[in-house]
């Protein structure tokens, strides 16, 4: 018996093996089907899909055998390997010199006929082979030899999705990562903001009580610009914070009764606009969420429906429903506002992006940024159908 040669290339073959993953993996129907597909072509009871290792052959596929793995010394597709662009053929394994008095040729399976097509991947390593087997003398017609070749190939690119797949879930991993990092960056930075805004505040309330016998009106003007600017800055820390403790808090999900949620939302706001607002609820369901997000993502979304009125509006009409669709929630909120032009609306969940001035409507550009975040944590996503001067419908899903 002779002994497969070791490739040249044999450690950057390994390497770039492991890349795929594809050792001691369960069996897949993409990869048997392909194996029974040859075996049907070429006539033979036995075909395989195997991946070389060092030691080894590990049998990702199989038909007409029961083993899962055999030594790589007496693997006859690692004699296959070594010359990565043919296919190797061997019509009588018992009257070959390489494998007449292999384990495999001599005892089960009995191997006498061979073809085994490498399995080579673009940068030229040979991962293992695609081959057929028979217990008796034979040889492949040429209409099965390019079966053969463009079924190997077809092995390939299940191969290479494999590998492509894997370094997707990689790339999102770190995406993910990254993310978690910037979260807790801006949750550091909005956190420690917070005590020296505290204490700008403090001394400016200070400086107006002790000195405003002093202060004419010019000083009075320029300490409640401070006032205004240190009230816009807690705003927009709190919102900041609210952002990035969406990826940092460890919530559980439990049920959320959204009718109750939505109308004690409502029920405060009313307290505060009275008759100027009024207000619709459909019948809401009991759904599987983070109760505390989905309080966030109703209040900010009813917020800004009460917030962004016409100058001259005297009733604020809000009316909130819900559908349902195969596997989600579909919620809507519809307001009388000012509306959303269709140029911006595609803008306006972008952090910290804002459509009108401050003296126009307060607000930092987080809140709907807020919403979308609250919303893809929940499997869902959130859109807007609007028209200016008319009001604006946004929608937004929760899977079951």
């Amino acid at each position: 018996m002779l002994k497969p040669t070791i490739p040249e290339n044999e450690m950057m073959r390994l390497q770039a093996l492991k890349q795929y993953n594809v050792l001691d993996t369960l069996p897949e129907d993409a990869f048997d089907n392909i194996a029974k597909i040859a075996s049907l072509i070429c006539e033979t009871p036995i075909s395989l899909v195997t991946i070389i290792d060092n030691k080894r052959q590990f049998f990702k596929a199989k038909t007409g055998l029961q083993i899962n793995e055999t030594p790589k010394e007496i693997a006859f597709c690692a004699h296959a390997i070594n010359k990565p662009d043919e296919l190797m053929i061997v019509d009588d394994a018992t009257k070959d010199n390489r494998f007449k008095d292999n384990p495999l040729v001599t005892g089960n399976p009995k191997i006498v006929f061979y073809a085994g097509m490498p399995l080579v991947t673009s940068d030229g390593f040979a991962l293992g082979t695609l081959c057929v087997i028979d217990t008796q003398p034979k040889h492949l017609t040429n209409e099965q030899t390019t079966a053969l070749k463009a079924l190997a190939g077809q092995v390939l690119q299940l191969l290479e999705l494999r590998k492509t797949n894997i370094e997707l879930k990689k790339t999102q991993t770190k995406i993910l990562e990254y993310s978690k990092e910037q979260a807790t960056f801006a949750y550091i930075i909005a956190h420690e903001l917070k005590e020296p805004l505290r204490m700008v505040t403090k001394f400016m309330k200070l400086l107006e009580q002790k000195y405003k016998d002093r202060l004419d009106a010019k000083a009075k003007q320029y300490i409640q610009f401070a006032f205004d600017g240190a009230l816009r800055m807690t705003g927009l820390i709190n919102d900041l914070l609210a952002y990035a403790k969406i990826d940092r808090e460890h919530l559980k999900k439990e049920p959320v009764a959204t009718s109750k949620l939505v109308l004690d939302i409502l029920s405060i706001q009313k307290n505060i606009h009275g008759s100027n607002l009024t207000f619709e609820v459909g019948a809401l369901p009991e759904i599987v969420g983070y109760p505390v997000l989905i309080k966030l993502l109703f209040q900010n979304i009813i917020s800004n429906a009460i917030k962004y009125q016409p100058t001259l509006q005297k009733i604020i009409k809000i009316k909130i429903d819900c559908s349902e669709i195969p596997d989600k929630w579909q919620f809507i909120i519809q307001d009388n506002g000012i509306g959303i032009s269709s140029d911006t609306q595609n803008k306006i969940f972008t952090p910290f992006k804002r459509l009108h001035s401050g003296e126009q409507y307060e607000g930092t550009g987080l809140g709907l940024a807020v919403c979308q975040k609250i919303v893809v944590k929940h499997g869902g996503s959130i859109w807007v159908e609007s028209e200016v001067g008319v009001g604006s419908a946004f929608f937004f899903t929760i899977t079951k």
